[in-house]
């Protein structure tokens, strides 16, 4: 079963990425999905949007602060494969919708951006985050609401008319891939786990928290108050947790 969480999700993003490649319905198949969910409509997909933001990734994190320090320290790592994967890949003449099609053509909501298409970003951190939950201990109906959302993320990115089927299976490949990674590497090499490292994280993680709702523009007007709920949701479920980690004696 560990197996089938960890290279079922990538196998059907490679095949899809496959098919896409080999038929040539990337834009096709595109167009027909980015109308299909218009009729859902803006707000709704801008808020989806949101919760494959980097930034709002670190709030998801925040409640595990103390209780699990492996699972911080997974995404910690988990991070930084996929931050130096999408790094990488990011060519900035792979163009993005808006500036290969006429933009009356298709909806875009948000900033109509034109470059670095593929991997989608926000797929990426999406997936990771769902791998993270998936190849740990959790639930099957955690498990299934936070593929459901990461998902529903994946596609909010063809929906706001910034990136191609392909940049979503991509983000999907990848993102999952790190989670593995990360988790494989954080159960193997301990230094993360340190009172001291998780303080670090704890530290780092809260600063972002408090800085964001304040300074951090997600780009996607009235998505404000969302962004806001998460940040304050997920700090305030620290509050145990962090008590108890800067109360401890090294």
């Amino acid at each position: 079963m560990r197996n089938v969480w960890l290279w079922g999700m990538p196998l059907f993003a490679l095949l899809g990425m496959a098919g896409l490649y080999l038929s040539g319905e990337n834009i096709a198949l595109f167009l027909a999905m980015n109308r299909a969910m218009a009729t859902a409509g803006d707000a709704f997909w801008s808020h989806v949007t949101i919760l494959g933001d980097s930034v709002i990734a670190i709030m998801f994190i925040l409640p595990f602060l103390h209780r699990r320090p492996d699972v911080v320290w997974q995404f910690v790592l988990t991070v930084f494969f996929a931050g130096v994967t999408v790094y990488l890949l990011k060519d900035p003449d792979i163009l993005r919708p808006p500036a290969v099609l006429d933009v009356g053509s298709f909806h875009v909501i948000g900033p109509a951006l034109r470059h670095v298409s593929f991997p989608s970003g926000h797929t990426t951190t999406a997936f990771l985050l769902a791998g993270l939950f998936c190849m740990n201990k959790a639930s099957s109906s955690v498990k299934a609401l936070v593929l459901l959302l990461a998902l529903m993320a994946g596609l909010s990115r063809i929906a706001c008319g910034v990136h191609w089927p392909v940049d979503v299976l991509g983000g999907m490949f990848f993102g999952w891939l790190a989670a593995g990674a990360g988790i494989w590497l954080g159960r193997r090499w301990l230094v993360g786990l340190d009172i001291r490292a998780q303080r670090v994280f704890a530290l780092l993680f809260t600063l972002v928290a408090v800085w964001s709702p304040f300074y951090y523009d997600n780009a996607y007007p009235g998505t404000g108050l969302m962004q806001f709920a998460i940040t304050a949701i997920c700090l305030a479920l620290s509050v145990p947790g962090q008590l108890k980690l800067f109360g401890r004696q090294t």
